[in-house]
């Protein structure tokens, strides 16, 4: 399309605050319905467009400010002879994310109609206006993803429309190269509850006091590097009606009351007057606000000490404050723990101060902060709660919102507390929150989410990392909604809080929201339990699917790239999501702009750097190239996968020849000795890259000769690294040189899977991959075991890739997970839960490896041409399946009956199928499409 709307925004605004949500809108008269019709559409950070009242979609979808892009879509079904009216809510976020790199807020749109011939675009002509509903001031949801979505509908207000503002043409504002959204729109399905869990009564919600440090010392930044630095102090007056203990919800602050640190969130507050005192309790961490929570029992009330009034003051420490990039990473930025051990001592000191005078004399220019400069956070309430039986009465037919036939659920008011009703959808999903109930006015609704409780009913509360909720503020009579954010979960917390009387909620539902695939991938085999295994699996990368792979539907929701090398081959697998792979491919690239390695999450305010995860993403543009046959796609790219090598090239040391660099150095949550500058691992992955790019620019007919020098070169650097006395590689070399005491059986592996072994070393390390000594550390996650399961394959033992699969999924079945964790039981520190996110992505490797092993579906040649079929039978008596190609499906099936064998198998029109013999077919008479063989 010839763009020729221009960027617009509410004139009352510079589009330049935080949590900005505005409403744009558009009417116009049609003679008849046009033959067609299409709207253009885009904007920062987020979108939902309706036509005459219908909702048509939400976008757009992330990308680099240099590359932003733009929706379209076909209207023609929506419009009508007469009046028609286009409408947009537009929130800007703000803040940073890992999700987009907010500029300012503005919206573009343009609609098309042809017969009549009509083009109607975005400028003065529009009406805009701030959406007084829409409550700014509150936290962050997390440290990934947009502020916490509240929303007031009991202000009277109405919209003071105004002609919109115009910012600048479509191409000379700070979002250039603007071209159409290159994977589908994300699609929309209702899901309903599957049962009504039950109901609490509830304490009523804390007092919170939330310092939102970063807006209060960089306003307008929309950076989220983890060095950078927020040092405040916090202080104010509790009030309390007694003497008493209290214990406090506190979010990254030490607290002190009456000079006296509170140990564990308890203090001793007197009757009267009592200075608290808080301050961070890390400067630096992706946790930039401060949270205290008083319960509501303890009937306390926060003052200043200036003049009474319901705030804070808080002392600034510029000198101690900064943004910083993570490049070099938290543990090599000196700079930022100098900050840290100055602001340390000022903390302890401040902390044992026990008066308000002495606080004042000590910090006489303290900056006054009232109510409304602190941030909202009603997530603690959730978080914090402290939860009641229901009494008879409370709540009436519970069970209606499970169905849609138009009964209501009844919540009764209950003195002195609120109540909860919690139910489950069956699986885990994402989506949108949509709502709809009868309420007194300022009755407050809260939804909240969780992936997992225990079978005797413990919560895992998913914390500051997500907060997973949103708040709606009844206006009187009649309310519908439908949150303005994506959010996953299995089991919904709807929490009905200052209801003035009965409140009568007639639908709660989730609107599923993935990306629109077809699955074609099955699998079905004669045991339940590896069937059980690809589904949950499959529902996973559902989940994990939206306008790029993510890691996890719930606390991030961010494209990180060596996740997503996982992930599209098990997507590929399963679901033939071949444009998703390369729009993953494509953005990842685009790093390189800002990088000299490909980023590890983006597009982001987060700048930073784990070289393994630029490494998968050049193994990754390989993989895709040889499974589509999309050459040109490979040209396109070939100078990214370039410029990522140089980029390595430039780290090789000269005295070890292996890459050094002072970035994030992970490959698995194990406990590996890795922040120091050389990383065994890394140099292993970047064999991998180099060999990956050879085979690329074989197929691509360029130059190759000078990454095989590069490759040779860094194996010899890696085996003089070789511990004849462990028998292993060290993970790391530390900064003075010394060589790190720790091994793991991850070098072993990796070096096995990218031929980066001397053939003298083969032996041990194939001994330290498949029984690995007590001493050499296990692999700790679902992500890495691909890369164990892999080196297995490499060696020749695929058999012990199903029994690594039975042992490592087999405790999410036991459990009854509806998708795969992130981690391996008690990998990391989860307390009385499995793990943390019980949703992600990068451990769907069942998706790849059933069918490769017990349906025997093996590419063999660039482009799914060929396809050899060798199914590995050890214990079972049957299987059948499919997976997808780019021509269509591979379908295979077999049964062993007594000594015979009998394997089918087809493929689309030019594809060959090949039969292979493998040792599982020993001493078996093998029929291969009726055939004997």
């Amino acid at each position: 399309m010839n763009i020729t709307a221009s960027w617009i925004w509410p004139a009352d605004s510079d589009g330049r605050g935080f949590n900005l949500c505005s409403v744009f809108r558009r009417d116009f008269r049609l003679e008849s319905v046009p033959a067609s019709a299409r709207i253009l559409i885009t904007a920062d950070s987020y979108y939902r467009l309706k036509i005459n009242g219908q909702w048509i979609g939400d976008g757009p979808a992330r990308a680099y400010p240099e590359h932003y892009q733009y929706d379209i879509y076909d209207i023609s079904c929506y419009l009508r002879p007469g009046l028609n009216l286009v409408e947009a809510t537009v929130r800007y976020y703000g803040c940073g994310t890992f999700h987009q790199i907010p500029q300012r807020g503005g919206f573009l749109a343009q609609i098309e109609l042809t017969g009549p011939d009509q083009t109607i675009v975005t400028d003065g002509s529009w009406l805009a206006a701030r959406m007084p509903q829409w409550v700014e001031n509150t936290v962050k949801s997390s440290i990934q993803q947009a502020p916490l979505e509240i929303v007031d509908a009991s202000v009277a207000a109405g919209f003071d429309w105004k002609p919109a503002a115009v910012i600048c043409c479509a191409e000379e504002g700070p979002w250039r190269g603007l071209h159409p959204r290159d994977v589908k729109p994300l699609s929309r399905r209702e899901c309903l509850f599957r049962r009504y869990v039950g109901g609490h009564r509830v304490a009523k919600e804390p007092l919170v006091v939330a310092i939102p440090a970063d807006r209060l010392l960089f306003p307008g930044d929309t950076t989220v590097n983890h060095c950078n630095s927020f040092p405040v102090l916090i202080a104010f007056t509790v009030e309390s009606p007694q003497s008493q203990m209290v214990h406090l919800g506190l979010e990254n602050v030490k607290v002190s009351v009456n000079g006296r640190s509170a140990l564990n969130g308890e203090v001793s507050l007197k009757a009267g007057s009592n200075l608290l005192v808080a301050a961070p309790a890390q400067l630096t961490g992706h946790r930039p606000n401060y949270e205290i929570a008083f319960p509501a029992d303890a009937g306390v009330s926060v003052r200043n000490f200036y003049n009474g009034g319901e705030g804070v003051a808080i002392v600034e420490f510029p000198e101690l404050a900064g943004l910083a990039e993570d490049i070099p990473y938290v543990w090599a930025n000196a700079p930022a723990a100098e900050r840290g051990a100055a602001f340390s001592r000022i903390v302890n000191a401040a902390l044992a101060l026990r008066t308000v005078e002495e606080f004042l004399g000590q910090y006489p220019a303290a900056r006054l902060l009232d109510r409304a400069e602190l941030a909202l956070d009603p997530h603690c309430a959730f978080q914090w709660r402290e939860p009641f039986p229901l009494e008879s009465g409370d709540v009436e037919n519970p069970e209606a919102l499970i169905y849609t036939d138009g009964d209501c659920t009844t919540v009764n008011p209950a003195p002195g507390y609120d109540i909860e009703l919690c139910y489950d959808l069956g699986e885990q999903n994402v989506g949108f929150w949509n709502f709809a109930l009868f309420a007194p006015a300022g009755t407050v609704l809260d939804i909240a989410a969780l992936e997992y409780m225990t079978p005797d009913g413990r919560l895992q509360h998913t914390g500051s990392n997500y907060r997973n909720l949103m708040r709606y503020i009844c206006r009187e009579g009649y309310n519908r909604y439908s949150s303005m954010r994506r959010r996953s979960g299995r089991y919904l917390f709807l929490t009905v809080r200052n209801a003035a009387g009965p409140v009568r909620i007639q639908l709660a539902r989730l609107v599923e929201s993935t990306y629109p695939v077809v699955r074609e991938g099955e699998f079905n085999a004669s045991d339940c339990r590896l069937n059980r295994i690809y589904e949950i699996s499959a529902r996973t990368m559902k989940l994990c699917m939206e306008d790029t792979f993510t890691d996890c539907p719930l606390y991030e929701q961010t494209l990180w790239v060596g996740d997503a090398r996982n992930e599209g081959l098990f997507a590929m697998s399963v679901f033939g999501a071949y444009d998703l792979v390369r729009r993953c491919i494509r953005l990842a690239g685009q790093s390189l702009e800002r990088f000299p390695l490909v980023g590890c999450q983006v597009p982001s305010g987060w700048s930073s750097i784990i070289p393994i995860w630029s490494f998968m993403w050049g193994i990754s543009v390989q993989e895709y190239c040889y499974e589509t046959g999309d050459l040109a796609f490979g040209r396109e790219v070939w100078p990214m996968v370039c410029k990522n090598l140089e980029g390595a090239r430039s780290m090789i040391d000269p005295e070890t020849g292996l890459l050094r660099t002072l970035a994030w150095n992970l490959f698995d949550w194990s406990k590996t000795d890795c922040d120091h500058p050389v990383l065994l691992q890394n140099s292993m992955f970047l064999v991998g890259a180099l060999t990956a790019a050879i085979e690329l620019g074989e197929s691509l007919g360029e130059p190759v000769e000078a990454f095989r020098g590069q490759r040779e070169e860094l194996k010899r650097a890696i085996n003089a690294q070789w511990d004849a006395r462990k028998l292993a590689w060290p993970d790391s070399i530390h900064a003075d040189g010394t060589v790190s005491e720790d091994a793991s059986m991850h070098t072993s592996m990796l070096a096995l899977l990218y031929d980066a072994a001397n053939p003298e070393h083969v032996a041990a390390a194939r001994a330290n991959t498949v029984t690995p000594r007590a001493e050499l550390i296990r692999v700790a996650s679902p992500f890495a075991a691909l890369y164990l399961y892999e080196a297995f394959e490499k060696i020749g033992m695929a058999d012990e890739i199903l029994k690594t699969i039975y042992r490592d999924y087999l405790p999410m079945l036991r459990l009854g997970s509806t998708t795969v964790w992130e981690t391996f039981p008690a990998a990391l520190n989860t307390g009385e839960f499995p793990t943390r996110s019980h949703c992600h992505g990068w451990s769907a490797a069942p998706l790849y490896f059933l069918p490769r092993l017990v349906l025997g579906i093996l590419p063999a040649a660039p482009g799914a041409m060929k396809f050899r079929i060798s199914p590995r039978i050890t214990g079972l008596e049957f299987a059948s399946g499919a997976r997808p190609t780019i021509h269509g499906r591979v379908e295979a099936g077999w049964e062993r009956k007594g000594n015979e064998l009998f394997i089918t198998a087809r493929a689309p029109a030019g594809v060959e199928l090949e039969y292979l013999e493998n040792d599982t077919h020993t001493d078996l008479q093998v029929y291969f499409n009726g055939k004997p063989v």
